[in-house]
């Protein structure tokens, strides 16, 4: 029935990871073998074997990506890089290969965080991490990532960690706030009051964000552009 709903590579990568799966190292759940025949329980217990492993695999061909796209940026000159970027023979976009390079520089070349735990994280959060300035922030995020062991690390909690870093005069915060709201308010006006501020001041920080990181592959893509003059300078200069 596999055979039959996988395509030959996905059938081809089963047989490989299926040597490198360990079953002796699973314990199955009680409630998970309930009421199965020996044979049954054999079946189950190598195939769970066989999804974590493949699950980790997954892990290590991210790793595995970002390190080559890195290798490709640091070996080849910028115009070209960028080149590549906008070429399309990536089967990824151009804002991925980025946030894999920014992961591979920042974060994933020097850290002990297993391949497993990679493959439920995206592209985009792993390339935000990297690029965080604030080392004890990064190494506190890193140690989440960590803590949830594989089960993922969305971006929503990546950029509630970074809020919760900048440092607000709460004082001053709450009497600018209380401006703007009736003395005479009741406690659900106030919570209404208070709900609708808190969710505006939210989507500023969401925008922000999303600016920030428009500027960096900005500024990234004006490198790109120098590079290739520069290079376009030498060969003049050569010729």
């Amino acid at each position: 029935m596999i055979a039959k709903t996988l395509t030959s590579s996905s059938i081809e990568l089963i047989d490989k990871i299926s040597y490198d799966a360990e079953e002796k190292e699973v314990v199955l759940n009680e409630n998970v073998i309930k009421g199965l025949y020996p044979q049954q329980r054999d079946d189950i217990k190598r195939n769970v074997a066989l999804a974590n492993q493949a699950w980790k695999t997954s892990g290590q061909a991210i790793r595995a990506c970002a390190y080559t796209l890195n290798e490709i940026k640091e070996n080849t000159p910028r115009g070209n890089w960028k080149a590549l970027l906008d070429s399309g023979n990536l089967d990824f976009s151009k804002s991925v290969a980025q946030d894999l390079v920014a992961a591979h520089n920042g974060m994933l070349a020097n850290s002990s965080i297993p391949d497993r735990f990679l493959a439920n994280i995206s592209a985009r959060t792993l390339g935000t991490v990297s690029r965080i300035n604030d080392e004890a922030l990064k190494q506190k995020v890193m140690e989440r990532i960590v803590e949830t062991e594989g089960k993922g690390f969305p971006e929503s909690e990546l950029k509630k960690m970074m809020r919760g870093s900048v440092k607000i005069n709460k004082g001053k915060a709450g009497k600018k706030a209380l401006k703007g709201l009736d003395a005479n308010a009741t406690k659900a006006e106030t919570i209404d009051y208070y709900t609708k501020l808190v969710d505006s001041l939210q989507a500023q920080a969401d925008g922000f964000a999303d600016q920030l990181k428009k500027a960096v592959i900005a500024n990234q893509d004006k490198a790109a552009k120098i590079g290739k003059l520069e290079e376009q300078i030498r060969q003049l200069k050569a010729g």
